[in-house]
């Protein structure tokens, strides 16, 4: 059941491209469409991702994945790719909505004028509990469907698909269309802004948290990064639609503006007890649905670059390293199998993060990779792998990352026959069990490990 995207693989964002153009023609009547609408341009930057999802569904799957998309209750385009592609229903499942509740919506709309979303940094019990509370509220809302406001959106809907989907397809289109965007304004208890802090992506799987969007009261909404690969691409579609929805964005380091990351906490990693070798462990990357070629096209391209993955099987054969290979633990791919090992006897013993040594060596082939952040911050060595073709599409604080790296040895490209091999030989070889220190303080300066304060990257 699986797509291919080779005509349009000559043009990453062609897909995008030909959305937005149609969508701009429209932005200024659904501008007016939602005037009442405090949120309002939320409200359309939502839309917005709607419906290019709609779109690359179709260019991208076809009638069948459309009709499945549609047809299916998942409302989350992305968690979709991955069940209809690969089955997998770790990722492709729908998240469960409470039962709106007017009484507990009242209620807490009385306290509520911080919310916490999914990804927000939840450092103590009352952020936890803060955490909690957010959840109850956003789903407690009962949107009011707007009648009026329904039948102009639809017909808008005619204009924009009128060229690309059939008529069924469009009426059925219109019935999976999330309530947030034909339901009438709520009127919430006091006045004032709201502060929101989380990951936006929350509001993309259209799990009923997007609702908040409807209120009457302004919402003010700080976005962070909540996994690796943001802003390390000069395109990136998906990360884009997180960060209109913010009023802030801030990232572990790439970012225009960052903070210390704080998904992971600082702890004292144990060394390796089983052996005075240093392990190598190779950090595989996740499944990547064909869906991802539409909103994370760099990304995309790297994943299933098969020549980098093919260079680092060479060089730890080369000189016969052992091995273990870490993999995605909700999705793993398939594209590592011909070079996957154990010998460290690694496998299901619990996530990533929880199986490095202070000593391990990491060897990353993308440059997204979430473990990366944890191996800065509890300074593990490791090392990057791309093709020569990923430098050009880095975006420019990716590119000095991988510039400091490379000069001191810790960053290849897949065209460098024998460099890794001599690299891990060399460092295996050495009592020091660290980066240089001038690249320890390259690291803590650029991703701000010793300080959380906000501050420019």
């Amino acid at each position: 059941m699986k797509a291919t995207h080779d005509k349009v693989e000559s043009q990453p964002s062609e897909i995008f491209i030909l959305h937005a153009a149609i969508f701009c023609k429209f932005r200024r009547r659904f501008g007016y469409l939602y005037r009442h609408y405090p949120n309002k341009d939320k409200i359309i930057d939502l839309l917005d991702y709607w419906l290019f999802s709609i779109y690359a569904i179709k260019k991208i799957y076809g009638d069948h994945g459309l009709t499945e998309f549609l047809d299916s209750e998942l409302s989350n385009p992305q968690r979709f790719s991955f069940w209809y592609e690969f089955e997998n229903l770790a990722i492709g499942r729908t998240i469960l909505q409470k039962k709106p509740s007017r009484i507990l919506f009242f209620i807490l709309s009385l306290f509520c004028k911080r919310l916490l979303l999914p990804g927000a940094d939840l450092g103590g019990i009352y952020e936890k509990f803060q955490s909690k509370i957010s959840n109850w509220y956003m789903k407690s809302i009962c949107p009011v469907e707007h009648e009026s406001l329904k039948g102009e959106l639809f017909k808008y809907l005619d204009e924009i698909f009128f060229d690309c989907l059939s008529f069924s397809e469009i009426a059925r289109v219109k019935e999976k269309l999330p309530k947030v965007f034909y339901s009438r304004v709520i009127d919430v208890p006091r006045n004032g802004e709201i502060f929101i802090e989380g990951s936006c992506a929350s509001f993309l799987e259209f799990s009923g948290l997007e609702n908040i969007m409807l209120f009457s009261r302004v919402l003010k909404i700080t976005g962070v990064q909540h996994g690796g690969g943001y802003d390390v691409f000069k395109v990136d579609h998906f990360a884009d639609y997180e960060k209109k929805l913010a009023d802030e964005f801030i990232g572990w380091g790439f970012s225009a503006r960052n903070r210390r990351q704080r998904k992971f906490k600082k702890r004292n990693l144990r060394g390796n007890l089983d052996s005075n070798i240093r392990r190598i462990l190779w950090i595989e990357d996740s499944l990547v649905p064909s869906l991802y070629f539409a909103s994370m096209p760099y990304h995309h391209y790297q994943s299933l670059n098969l020549a980098t993955k093919e260079y680092i099987f060479n060089e730890l054969r080369l000189k016969d390293f052992p091995y273990s290979s870490l993999y995605h633990p909700a999705a793993k791919s398939d594209l590592y199998e011909v070079y996957r090992r154990d010998d460290y006897i690694l496998a299901g013993k619990g996530p990533s993060e929880s199986l490095v040594c202070s000593d391990d060596i990491l060897l990353f082939d993308n440059v997204g990779s979430t473990l990366i952040h944890f191996a800065l911050e509890h300074n593990v060595t490791f090392f990057q792998v791309i093709d020569r073709s990923d430098f050009d599409r880095f975006s420019v604080s990716q590119r000095h990352f991988f510039g400091a790296l490379r000069n001191y040895g810790f960053a290849f490209y897949n065209d460098e026959i024998g460099s890794l091999s001599e690299a891990l030989m060399l460092l295996r070889s050495r009592n020091e069990l660290r980066f240089p220190d001038e690249l320890v303080r390259f690291n803590e300066s650029f991703f701000h490990i010793e300080k959380d304060d906000y501050s420019r990257g």
